[in-house]
């Protein structure tokens, strides 16, 4: 499934779920984002948007406003058939729900992860750790990473300062957002460069700047067959190399970059990884702390240890 689709049924999902009546076809078309092409068209995709939502085991109701008057059919998704209540889940369950919450700390969405974990309490069921899964370091909190998303639901273009790979210097960037994703433990936005004309993904952490929105709302249309994936493949190969231990059950982000993965102890496994950027890979490595330890090159090793000198001095 493209990620257009699944972005237009979420987008559908929501819609059905947030009104209170039916929605006719002709509102869902106006007002959901995804829906393109003639009157045919729309139909067409409508129909298997239904079948799949309902494949997923989501209920859509169908009703008009008015009963006893014939006008056009609406649809809806009401909260009872679409909740799942948490009682229903075993322990192991709710472990995996716990760990996927766990990349919502420290970032806008902490409340809401603070209230699961209040209701997994409530309902006096523990969660299990589930064993083998470890999780990137993957922040939620990036700059922008909300803003961004609005303005991708919405379909409307977005401005930023963005300083590329290897330069001290920030561009203004007028781009349509197409597609947003973590990869390799980074979070990208994948659009359209309105200045340059060709599509380009930009790294997150190296916006330098507030988002502001530009344009006008439903402003530009993405492709039915557009994948996210197909312009973050480029970054799954770098120019650096680094060999490094990382203990047992950690370092996901990086291990996800590692061509080779080598078992040493009971403790330690060493990885050969490779990358593009060296003031984004040691920023990995420093958040490690003590569960990272570079063995090669030795000019990367200094710079590590120079860093956490800086740190000590200045903190401890």
């Amino acid at each position: 499934m493209s990620s257009a689709k699944t972005e237009r049924l979420i987008n559908l999902t929501m819609a059905l779920l947030a009104s209170r009546r039916f929605m006719t076809k002709s509102e869902i078309f106006r007002r959901v984002a995804g829906y393109s092409g003639n009157q045919e068209t729309k139909e067409r995709m409508f129909e298997r948007d239904k079948d799949d939502l309902r494949s997923l085991g989501i209920e859509i109701e169908v009703g008009g406003h008015d009963p006893l008057f014939e006008d056009e059919p609406g649809y809806r998704i009401t909260p009872e058939a679409y909740q799942l209540p948490a009682s229903q889940f075993n322990a192991h369950e709710l472990g995996l729900i716990a760990t996927a919450l766990g990349l919502w700390r420290e970032s806008e969405f902490e409340d809401t992860s603070h209230s699961v974990s209040r209701r997994f309490q409530s309902i006096g069921v523990t969660p299990q750790e589930p064993e083998g899964l470890t999780l990137g370091e993957v922040s939620i909190d990036e700059t922008g990473l909300v803003e961004i998303a609005d303005a991708l639901a919405d379909r409307q273009g977005i401005r930023f300062e963005y300083r590329k790979s290897g330069s001290q210097d920030a561009e203004m960037r007028r781009v349509n957002p197409m597609g947003l994703s973590a990869w390799k433990g980074s979070w990208y936005l994948v659009a359209e460069d309105l200045e340059r004309g060709d599509i380009r993904a930009f790294k997150l952490s190296r916006f330098v700047s507030g988002i502001e929105r530009i344009g006008k709302i439903a402003n530009y249309e993405i492709p039915e067959d557009f994948d996210v994936r197909d312009y973050l493949i480029m970054f799954s190969r770098g120019e650096l190399n680094a060999v490094i231990d990382v203990r047992k059950n950690q370092g996901g982000a990086l291990r996800s970059q590692a061509i080779t993965v080598e078992h040493q102890d009971e403790e330690w496994d060493r990885l050969t990884v490779q990358f593009n950027d060296e003031t984004e890979f040691l920023r990995e490595i420093l958040w490690l702390t003590d569960a990272a330890k570079i063995v090669e090159p030795e000019s990367l090793r200094i710079k590590v240890v120079n860093a956490l000198t800086t740190l000590e001095a200045r903190y401890v």
